[in-house]
């Protein structure tokens, strides 16, 4: 399985041995992304800051049923994937999981399109006493005006985590016959890789990438003026040998395929593993996601539970929190974007100046990026 999109596998985080999840009796109830959270970090808060209490951490497997389940409580009709601009894999709704959360973990995605909706509600900037740890790119990612739009003097409303990015992964060993190695989107587009490519099954990241590499936003709105992005996919098409964004990784290893696009929290813990394949962050920049805390709408909670919630998420900014999600979940702390010593494939600041969060688009602008990508099976 794969985390974006915005899927992740886990294989950190098996809560049965810390927490009582099948306990009905529990003082707070967490909802977040399998393996977003390391069992470690969790242990840790237990024993230094919240002994006595029984929190419920609940993983859920993927955020586009997270999202469901805020739709849910709300009253509100799931949201399609077509709606959300979202290609994910078949996943069954897991009922178990309709008890209102007090706390849940969110994409940066869904945030405007929660906010809009009132499935979320703000959190308070004066509980959130490590606020001024998270550099201003992820402050202003989640301060938002009542629409869901990034505004500066808006309210906060959810609290960034963890964060990754969409990277290139290569066979060094195919590579070297052909005299150079991967470093941008544009070299995807090399006769030598014919066939020998596989892509994620993700509209938005896959026509994205072919704007950036024309000098374009990840969040154009208007690709219907760009005349060259049509041709440019389906120049890419004759490269790929499949789309897949669950088992991407696997005919590389295998060496099926030479080249793989995919989410940096699939690729960089496989880079430990197989010492011929290397990866690449590309130079033209690339696209970015995010988990955020946030907090369900009309969650009526007492000041105990709020207490609860607000040390939780202070505890996930704090430094050596911060060095436990980087090092256990491969994915980083928005508070150690200069630190990132513990993976093996560091994004550099001039890289990541020019890379961008998926934005969500208008219902027209979805439609014709679906319409593009289904062309390419017609």
């Amino acid at each position: 399985m794969n985390r974006r999109s915005f899927i992740i596998t886990s294989t950190a985080l098996s809560l049965g041995s810390l927490v009582a999840g099948c306990q009905a009796n529990h003082d707070l109830k967490i909802l977040l992304l399998q393996g977003s959270i390391p069992v470690q970090l969790i242990a840790a808060f237990n024993q230094e800051l919240n002994q006595g209490k029984n929190i419920n951490f609940k993983p859920q497997a993927n955020l586009d049923e997270i999202y469901k389940l805020l739709q849910k409580w709300q009253g509100k009709n799931p949201l399609s994937k077509e709606e959300s601009g979202l290609r994910l894999p078949p996943f069954p709704f897991t009922q178990s999981e309709e008890e209102k959360a007090d706390l849940v973990t969110l994409g940066n995605y869904w945030l405007s399109m929660a906010i809009e909706n009132n499935l979320i509600q703000p959190l308070d900037r004066d509980n959130l006493f490590n606020w001024g740890n998270l550099p201003p790119i992820f402050q202003g990612l989640v301060t938002r005006n009542a629409q869901g739009n990034m505004e500066s003097g808006g309210q906060i409303w959810g609290a960034p985590y963890r964060w990754g990015y969409t990277m290139i992964a290569y066979r060094e060993d195919k590579f070297e016959p052909l005299g150079f190695t991967p470093e941008d989107w544009s070299d995807l587009w090399r006769v030598e890789l014919t066939n020998n490519i596989s892509l994620l099954n993700q509209p938005r990241e896959i026509i994205g990438l072919i704007l950036k590499k024309s000098g374009y936003s990840y969040n154009t709105e208007n690709i219907t003026e760009i005349n060259e992005i049509y041709e440019e996919l389906i120049t890419l098409n004759n490269q790929v040998k499949f789309y897949d964004s669950t088992n991407y990784l696997q005919p590389l290893i295998n060496g099926d395929t030479w080249l793989a696009v995919g989410w940096s929290t699939d690729i960089l813990p496989m880079l430990e593993q197989h010492r011929n394949i290397k990866a690449v962050i590309p130079r033209s920049g690339t696209s970015l996601w995010a988990d955020v805390w946030v907090n369900p709408y009309e969650n009526n909670l007492s000041d105990e539970k709020l207490n609860e919630i607000y040390r939780w998420i202070n505890y996930c900014w704090e430094k050596d929190s911060a060095t436990r999600i980087n090092f256990f979940t491969k994915g980083n702390s928005p508070i150690l974007t200069a630190e990132n010593g513990n993976n093996k494939l560091e994004i550099s600041e001039e890289i990541f100046a020019k890379s961008e969060f998926i934005e969500p688009l208008s219902p027209s602008a979805i439609a014709y990026y679906n319409q593009l990508w289904e062309g390419l099976n017609s």
